[in-house]
């Protein structure tokens, strides 16, 4: 049985712990479903006092999802009434996204610096510490550095890596952006997007070398997915750059002929795939001329 099978059978039996252990198990984020769920839950008098203290846990983070911070506060409350201990670092870390979502970032991040001071290797503090610079203006190099240091200590989380990526394509670090692709493409290798996005900062930073590059990761991006529009424009963008940066190469650099045979055929190919995906649409007169202009000159 399917993800969403289990958890709507879950649901229509109103089996509200388990609905609420499925989100936490399975990392699905429902905050309505989480906080109908859990006030649901806690209103059962047999759950006992681990169970509700994580449920009350849950339905704090799911309110702060929804904005609803009077719920939030009630959660942290209860909490503090059942005894939990206030310096303990589950409970500050829900504290610090309480503050995060009050306005007060401040606050927040010298929770997490306290935290990171007694474990320097905590992942949620380094996280919610590099939310917090990348929602300020102006903090572009503390913000790289928060990630660099959360992947220090995570450097196989991939979801990390490609935040990474999209944040040195922000700065038009490019080349630095590849190595972050590259990084993703290790846990992601037959994801048609990681491969067009590398390619596309290949052919960015631009020569010789860059663009070969860029043309086989559009080339395998279309192995894997055919249909790829982005894929196919970038292949032929990146083949016909290749053409123009060989044919004004300085005699210095060695040119390989077969390379630039291969890119013309390149270039062909891509634009034969992009007529085709746009063949009996309204677009399709348009992208035909425009795929003309790249290979109207190629022998």
């Amino acid at each position: 049985m399917d993800t969403e099978a289990d958890l709507e059978t879950l649901v229509a039996q109103k089996d509200h712990v388990n609905v609420l252990r499925y989100l936490r198990v399975h990392q699905l984020r429902d905050p309505s479903l989480a906080v109908r769920h859990g006030q649901a839950a806690l209103k059962q008098r047999s759950l006992n006092d681990v169970t509700r203290l994580a449920i009350y846990e849950q339905l704090a983070l799911a309110a702060l999802d929804l904005q609803d911070h009077t719920l939030a506060d009630e959660c942290l409350s209860k909490l503090r009434e059942k005894g939990v201990e206030k310096d303990s670092v589950r409970f500050r870390l829900l504290l610090g996204r309480c503050l995060e979502a009050s306005g007060d970032t401040a606050g927040a991040s010298q929770l997490y610096d306290a935290l990171l001071k007694e474990n320097p290797a905590n992942s949620v503090a380094l996280k919610r510490k590099y939310c917090i610079l990348k929602s300020q203006v102006g903090q572009e190099v503390a913000t790289v550095a928060a990630l660099n240091e959360y992947l220090q200590n995570n450097y196989s989380d991939p979801s990390a890596w490609s935040e990474m990526a999209k944040l040195r394509m922000e700065q038009g670090d490019f080349a630095k952006a590849i190595y972050a692709w590259e990084e993703v493409l290790l846990s992601a290798p037959t994801d048609p997007f990681v491969h067009v996005s590398i390619a596309e900062c290949y052919t960015t930073v631009g020569g010789l070398d860059n663009l070969e590059q860029a043309r086989k990761h559009f080339c395998q991006a279309l192995e894997l997915d055919a249909s790829y529009r982005r894929a196919q424009f970038g292949l032929v963008v990146a083949a016909n750059a290749y053409l123009e940066a060989a044919s004004s190469a300085s005699r210095k650099q060695q040119v390989d002929e077969f390379e630039v045979q291969v890119a013309k055929e390149l270039v062909k190919f891509g634009a034969e795939q992009v007529i085709q995906t746009y063949n009996g649409t309204s677009m399709h007169a348009a992208v035909q001329c425009l795929m003309q202009e790249y290979t109207e000159d190629l022998k």
